[in-house]
């Protein structure tokens, strides 16, 4: 999945337009987060990776 996005972000050249990163608590989400955060050519930062807070609400409940 993670080869996959890159490739569209690549094919429309949104690259250097992502600011960050939303999903759920899912490792498939680390492994996407560090992914893009490995490709020189995103100016995307791993650090600004935003969870989901409902996601992360219904898990604490």
């Amino acid at each position: 999945l993670a080869r996959e996005f890159n490739e569209m972000l690549h094919r429309f050249s949104l690259q250097r337009k992502i600011l960050a990163w939303a999903g759920d608590n899912a490792s498939s989400n680390d492994t996407q987060n560090t992914a893009l955060g490995a490709d020189p050519n995103n100016s995307y930062d791993p650090v600004n990776r935003v969870r989901c807070f409902n996601h992360t609400l219904n898990l604490a409940v």
